[in-house]
């Protein structure tokens, strides 16, 4: 069924109402019933989109971990964040030996805190349960994707601004943004993965189910860029002021660089979501091409400096982008499997650009 278009006529109910019928097959496979609630949603387009509101993961997902007031809060804080990744909707926290320590509770706070949708909705001295409010028709797939990509794009401006001004404030925006990259990451690993064990779910996500292990690949490489941007940022800022102004001669060959990725990733991002199978092709070169440049850099720009005192500081920083541009290449390489898939099996290198492409 997916991809596929039908027209319906629109009929007249009663004096004001205008009514379409549900394709059949579509209402057999998810099991609508006359009488069950559908959601319905309007896009930016003004497109609508129709979810049965009952559909959910077949069972309440339910874990229960028991603890120890010795058991460390890094221990717990990891068990919770796999257990929120994995799809489980219900989070139990009990200590056997006593009450929950003061780390322990700073622990389970942060952790609701943290998370999109997690929420305590009882807690005792020595038990502590929490409950996963997600729902997949507001956070679509690509929609996540789009809000990863933005926030490094964030990321990537306050840096241009931090080289250039080298205003530490912007520092803590940088950061900032780290930690609501984290938040949908986290997000987006869960949905991927109760897409994978329940069909309805997937669909609601807007992708096919046996595709979203690509589309985990795309978060994780989002992820990682974040995590770099970040680590230059905090780089930056370790600087002493003697060492910030001798690396300066380099910082707008730095901001060039920095303004390349971003071009290249937002390029990237949008290709996901196109299906023209050469247009990802040509899309796959951006990640080559952008390590390339950066090679380049270093050994044009970096060679003939190889002396001086801010050398190692600048290459270090150059070295990370190096690294983020193998994640940007992910990033095009599973482009470029999406447009093979949504060519629907028939796909023609025969002529027009295809024949082009040396």
């Amino acid at each position: 069924m997916g991809g596929e278009i039908e027209a319906r006529r629109v009929q007249r109910f009663g004096r004001s109402t205008l009514m379409v019928s549900l394709p059949a097959e579509w209402v057999k496979e998810i099991g609508l019933k006359p009488g069950d609630t559908v959601t319905i949603t309007i896009d930016e387009d003004k497109s609508l989109r129709i979810y049965p509101a009952f559909t959910k993961v077949e069972k309440e997902r339910r874990m229960t971990l028991r603890i120890s007031k010795y058991t460390k809060s890094s221990l717990i804080d990891k068990c919770l964040e796999t257990a929120y990744s994995l799809g489980y909707d219900v989070i139990v926290v009990e200590v056997v030996d006593g009450y929950l320590e003061e780390e322990q509770l700073k622990t389970l706070r942060g952790f609701v805190k943290e998370l999109i949708g997690a929420e305590i909705i009882d807690h005792a001295p020595s038990r502590v349960t929490i409950q996963i409010f997600v729902d997949p028709t507001k956070h679509s797939i690509s929609g996540i994707i789009s809000r990863m990509t933005n926030l490094i794009k964030y990321m990537i401006q306050y840096l241009g601004h931090l080289v250039s001004e080298r205003k530490t404030h912007f520092v803590d925006e940088i950061l900032e943004l780290r930690r609501e990259l984290i938040r949908f990451y986290m997000l987006s690993m869960r949905q991927t993965f109760l897409g994978q064990i329940d069909r309805g779910y997937a669909r609601m996500l807007e992708v096919k189910s046996y595709m979203l292990p690509r589309y985990r690949s795309i978060a994780r490489s989002l992820d990682l860029i974040g995590e770099a941007m970040a680590n230059i940022a905090i780089y930056i800022k370790n600087l002493d002021p003697r060492e910030f102004e001798e690396v300066s001669r380099k910082i707008s060959d730095l901001k060039e660089l920095l303004d390349l990725f971003q071009v290249s990733l937002e390029r990237s991002i949008e290709n996901i979501e196109k299906t023209n199978v050469i247009e990802a092709y040509n899309t796959l070169s951006l990640g080559e091409e952008f390590y390339n440049h950066v090679t380049r850099f270093i050994e044009k720009h970096l060679k003939e400096d190889s002396c001086e005192p801010y050398y190692q500081t600048i290459r270090e920083i150059i070295e990370i982008l190096r690294r983020s541009s193998m994640d940007l290449r992910v990033i095009t390489s599973v482009g470029f499997d999406l447009a093979v898939e949504r060519a629907g099996g028939i796909i023609d290198l025969s002529s027009g650009e295809a024949i082009k492409i040396v």
